[in-house]
């Protein structure tokens, strides 16, 4: 397949137009000019702006059904005996009891779909439901996405890891950490060298919980217990103080940042600047209930333009935590999120010529990757391509039956909220 007259993003963050070709799931070669070889498909793409597709590296699917119902309330005082509180409870416990039931399926689906419409073409999936992450795995390959799943307890299982999905191991949240689930994982760790995922440092409580229980903050003990370094994927790190965060960059650690998330929770904001100057690799997540992707590149562009250093970081630098910083625990699905030869053909597909105009692109100058960050939306985004395939083509999906997801969910909305409870 060649993209012709592509003017696309590339690594160096430059506007190019050349034709590239897509060979299977990789770029194969880009070119000022590729002639087609026999019967080679040959899709213009002159009225586009071509992007890597995004990562977004921390999410919680099922998570839509619980829309607004953790408002206004502080992490700590979830599920409590309040109104809000059990019908927290009552959507949790639904949400667990659908796992292997058609519906539960529904709702994965239907998350999935607001994933790839923002242009996401690889996840960390940290699930929600208890014993579900063979069902994420499989749906996840139905509709098309790359993913890290989080296995839980259930790693090393069935199913095996394939070329697009990749497993993870948890570590438990500070308040349900003992000295004996930690000593499992680590032994895990030793033996199995899986990726690492854990909640890390996300509220002052939680802080105060790891500290009563183990006399040093997680970070700290992730370190001391040889189970810090480039396979550790930690969420959040808002309350890491200057010396986490100078174990994490000994260590190598990823981090990933969700700054939706932590404003609506209330949690607080996570120490980016810091962690720039101490070059750690960032990714970013929406984390749950906001699917908003772009949002959040958005949001953490404010972040860096309200540091003590602004001028140091700037939209590029946004750009490539929500693609190329995944690349270091993604890069077993094949996700890289550049456009170059050899990557991933993880692509996303802009009509927004208009919205981020003028585009100026000069030996001196660029604004493209700033204006593209600031006034590009996910309703610009025409197609979706992930590892060579076509998932999204002119906004409707292809892996999927769209229409009878759609359809399905608003009859399980129907059944769970009735119009006498709205």
């Amino acid at each position: 397949m060649i993209l012709k007259n592509a003017t696309y993003l590339g690594p160096d963050h430059r506007l190019y137009t050349q034709d590239i070709r897509v060979s299977g799931s990789v770029i194969s070669q880009i070119q000022e000019t590729l002639e087609p070889e026999d019967k080679e498909r040959i899709i213009d793409c002159s009225s586009f702006i071509v992007a890597p597709a995004l990562a977004d590296c921390h999410v919680h699917t099922p998570d839509t059904l619980l829309r607004g119902l953790f408002r206004d309330m502080p992490l700590a005082s979830w599920y409590d005996d309040s109104a809000q509180g059990r019908l927290q409870q009552k959507l949790i416990k639904y949400i667990d009891n659908a796992v292997g039931k058609p519906e539960f399926k529904t709702l994965v689906l239907y998350a999935y779909m607001q994933h790839i419409r923002q242009g996401i073409a690889f996840i960390v999936e940290t699930g929600q439901a208890d014993n579900s992450s063979a069902i994420l795995q499989e749906c996840a390959q139905q509709i098309g996405l790359k993913a890290l799943v989080d296995f839980y307890e259930e790693y090393p299982t069935n199913p095996a890891p394939t070329a697009t999905i990749s497993h993870g191991i948890h570590l438990p949240e500070e308040e349900d950490l003992t000295p004996e689930i930690l000593e499992e994982v680590r032994q895990l760790c030793l033996q199995e060298r899986p990726f690492l995922m854990t909640h890390c440092l996300e509220t002052s409580w939680r802080r105060a919980q790891i500290e009563k229980k183990f006399g040093m903050s997680t970070i700290e003990l992730l370190a001391k217990k040889h189970m810090l370094n480039k396979k550790s994927i930690l969420f959040h790190c808002i309350e890491a103080s200057e010396e986490d965060i100078k174990l994490l960059a000994q260590y190598k650690a990823n981090v990933v940042h969700c700054p939706i998330s932590n404003t609506h929770s209330g949690a607080g904001n996570m120490n980016i600047g810091s962690m720039l100057q101490q070059q750690i690799n960032i990714t970013l997540g929406t984390d749950y209930l906001s699917h908003d992707f772009w949002e959040t590149m958005r949001a953490t562009y404010g972040e860096l333009k309200q540091g003590m250093k602004p001028n140091l970081y700037d939209a590029r630098t946004v750009v490539d935590m929500a693609t190329r910083n995944a690349e270091v625990f993604a890069g077993e699905t094949g996700y890289q999120g550049t456009i170059e030869v050899g990557s991933g053909a993880d692509l996303l597909f802009l009509n927004a010529y208009d919205a981020v105009s003028p585009l100026i692109d000069t030996l001196d100058f660029s604004n493209a990757t700033h204006n593209l960050l600031t006034f590009a939306r996910a309703e610009m985004i025409t197609h979706v391509m992930i590892g060579g395939k076509w998932v999204l083509r002119n906004k409707l999906f292809v892996t999927i039956d769209e229409q009878e997801i759609l359809n399905s969910y608003a009859e399980l909305v129907n059944r769970l909220f009735p119009q006498a409870e709205r």
